[in-house]
């Protein structure tokens, strides 16, 4: 397995690495957010991560999955300056944009329904097979993912859902929907995605199977483990770390004299 820079990749972390870094007036830390993100990007899509990913092991590839649709994303959206965002917000498509996108619904449908959609196995095993259709499927993983945290990150902190509550029940309705397609895809009784029962002769195949003894089966099994635990783990973070603002934020009562 070696590096592939897929033009498009590169071309794509290139911009986003050059409009941030160029236009933005950012600070250390957001600027971290920003380029780990990319990396992110970079790595899952040019790495000998994609290949693995794409023709060995479907446990891989739904690992990348929740890194595009949930931790990526998560990460851009913090890295957005608030006033970059206020300055984009002077013109009125921005606006209308951006008013659609926060209404909690239509972004957790956004987030949600992209990760379903791409594991319907019909789509899914296409997609493996279609380089332009597995392009589309990595954008509106990333789209998808960046639309679902906005209500949540959104960088003006009065545009933030609220109150909090609610905003917790949009994330944890969220990981119960991750525990449902991780449900169905770890006890499904047959392979829903058969590339992956016969992946490329060769070293890498014979290190699956052999050495670690994988089976295709099994591979399948790790893949909806992933989806239920870890992507869950995200979620049930963000809430943990949204409840804490909320307490750091919360006035101290009045003492009395």
């Amino acid at each position: 397995m070696t590096w592939d820079f897929k033009p498009s990749v590169v071309i794509g972390c290139c911009v986003l690495l050059g409009a941030y870094f160029g236009l933005v007036r950012w600070r250390a830390r957001q600027a971290a957010l920003w380029l780990t993100g990319v990396l992110l990007i970079f790595m899952v899509l040019c790495s000998p991560i994609d290949e693995l990913a794409d023709s060995y092991l479907f446990s891989v590839h739904m690992a990348k999955h929740i890194l595009l649709v949930l931790v990526v994303p998560a990460l851009l959206v913090m890295a957005v300056p608030a006033d970059v965002f206020e300055r984009a917000l002077r013109y009125a498509p921005v606006r209308a944009a951006e008013r659609v996108l926060r209404v909690p619904a239509i972004a957790w449908m956004a987030g949600v329904g992209v990760m379903i959609f791409w594991h319907i196995p019909a789509l899914f095993n296409t997609a493996l097979t279609n380089e332009p259709l597995h392009i589309v499927e990595h954008l509106s993983l990333l789209v998808g993912g960046t639309i679902y945290w906005w209500p949540v990150l959104t960088p003006l902190p009065q545009s933030r859902m609220r109150p909090v509550p609610q905003a917790a029940a949009y994330l944890f309705t969220s990981c119960l929907a991750c525990t449902a397609i991780g449900v169905a895809i770890t006890f499904a009784p047959a392979l829903l995605y058969p590339a992956y029962a016969h992946p490329p002769a060769g070293a890498v195949a014979e290190a699956i199977r052999g050495r670690w003894g994988i089976s295709a089966a099994m591979d399948q099994q790790i893949g909806g483990l992933l989806m239920w635990v870890p992507a869950c783990l995200v979620y049930l973070t963000a809430i943990l770390a949204m409840f804490a603002r909320w307490y750091r934020e919360e006035p101290e009562p009045a003492m009395e004299v």
